[in-house]
């Protein structure tokens, strides 16, 4: 070590002073500094020139001034301060020494990167998320999140990579068009009934059904399109009129007895029948079979319409077709217009008259006029008709 002698005195030497004696002196003064860097508790401690010093020399107090003199005149730090100089402010207890300082006692001021009321806390990376920091400006993520802002959820970790997401942490969200636990199965086309998929937004149908969503069942082989129909597949159900297994017989009128159908709710009569129900049997001509004269055919028909209706040959009318035709009325009178009627001729006509009804000859016997002319006079083709 080597050291200045901090007594001037001493230093100086007396020009008759042996050399000796002169080191002599030096070695002491060195011993009595050494002991002066001993502090009580035995540590060597520096002790500045200034500060020995401080209260020897008249030295004026200022605001950078932090410390007074005792009885004894050293250096006596003021409250609040600290160190050789007494420059060093007390930070507030508890302010980190290492993130934190001050500039005046009781201060706990943060450097760069840190906060807090003592800055024991770190700022992290600006945008980090769902994370912390052990050191300023960094982003440790917590459990469950990844990325440099630590803003990635970590999904469940048997979810697809590319089909399933997640929103939070162990979640595993399908992407459209995926489903399933682990978004590792095809989703079906929305509405979808009753199909399956191989691909997403599929809809396969499975057996029995069919349509763009798989909606309509297949109805039974042979089941009428027009009057059938099924809600499951393989059935036949029938429309409202329509029977039978496949739906094409038609429902006959209710009560129907001897009649059929071509649209529901009829009741066509077999030959033979007849009524509304065809309970009616049509028999009158067979029973009757001399009904209709002058060749007539005779049609049983229902006795709501007479029991029978015959059809008469060309110019016969009546309902029997017993009316003669006029022209053969006229050739069975005589040529000549002032000759009267044979009584052969007027039997025949009395008796065609009988048929119709009329009873009343005398007016015919007396007149003149040939018989054409009398019915011409007494009916009208139209009163005929109704009489038939």
């Amino acid at each position: 070590l080597c050291f200045r002698s901090q007594f001037p005195s001493v230093a100086k030497r007396d020009r008759a002073m042996s050399h000796n004696h002169y080191y002599r002196i030096i070695v002491v003064g060195a011993l009595l500094q050494l002991i002066a860097l001993v502090s009580p508790s035995g540590a060597v401690r520096y002790v500045p020139k200034w500060k020995k010093q401080a209260c020897e020399l008249p030295t004026p107090q200022n605001e950078y001034s932090h410390y007074v003199c005792d009885d004894n005149g050293d250096v006596k730090c003021l409250p609040g301060w600290t160190g050789d100089l007494c420059d060093v402010p007390i930070c507030k207890k508890g302010c980190d020494p290492l993130q934190g300082y001050c500039k005046r006692p009781g201060e706990c001021r943060c450097k760069l990167g840190f906060y807090g009321e003592n800055c024991n806390r770190c700022i992290p990376l600006p945008g980090c998320q769902h994370g912390g920091c052990q050191v300023s400006f960094e982003c440790v993520c917590h459990k469950g999140w990844d990325g440099i802002f630590c803003s990635e959820p970590i999904c469940r970790s048997d979810c697809h990579p590319s089909r399933g997401y997640c929103e939070a942490p162990g979640e595993c969200r399908c992407r459209l068009g995926w489903a399933g636990p682990t978004c590792r199965d095809c989703q079906v086309l929305p509405g979808c009934m009753h199909g399956t998929c191989t691909k997403p937004l599929e809809c396969k149908c499975l057996p029995g059904w069919t349509g763009i969503l798989c909606q309509t069942p297949i109805c039974a082989a042979n089941c009428s399109r027009e009057h059938g129909y099924c809600r499951r597949p393989g059935e036949c159900r029938c429309k409202v009129g329509w029977m039978g297994q496949e739906c094409n017989k038609c429902h006959p009128y209710p009560g129907c007895v001897n009649g059929d159908c071509r649209r529901p709710w009829e009741c066509n009569c077999k030959p033979g029948w007849g009524g509304m129900l065809c309970d009616e049997e049509l028999n009158y001509c067979e029973q009757n079979p001399d009904t209709c004269q002058n060749g007539g055919k005779c049609k049983s028909v229902i006795k709501d319409d007479g029991h029978y209706r015959c059809e008469c040959p060309s110019g016969y009318k009546g309902r029997n077709c017993e009316i003669l035709p006029p022209s053969m009325m006229t050739s069975t009178t005589s040529s000549s217009t002032t000759e009267q009627p044979s009584t052969t001729m007027m039997a025949d006509v009395s008796s065609e008259l009988s048929t119709i009804g009329l009873e009343n000859l005398e007016t015919y016997r007396n007149s003149s006029s040939t018989g054409e002319d009398y019915l011409a006079d007494e009916y009208s083709s139209e009163d005929l008709d109704n009489e038939a």
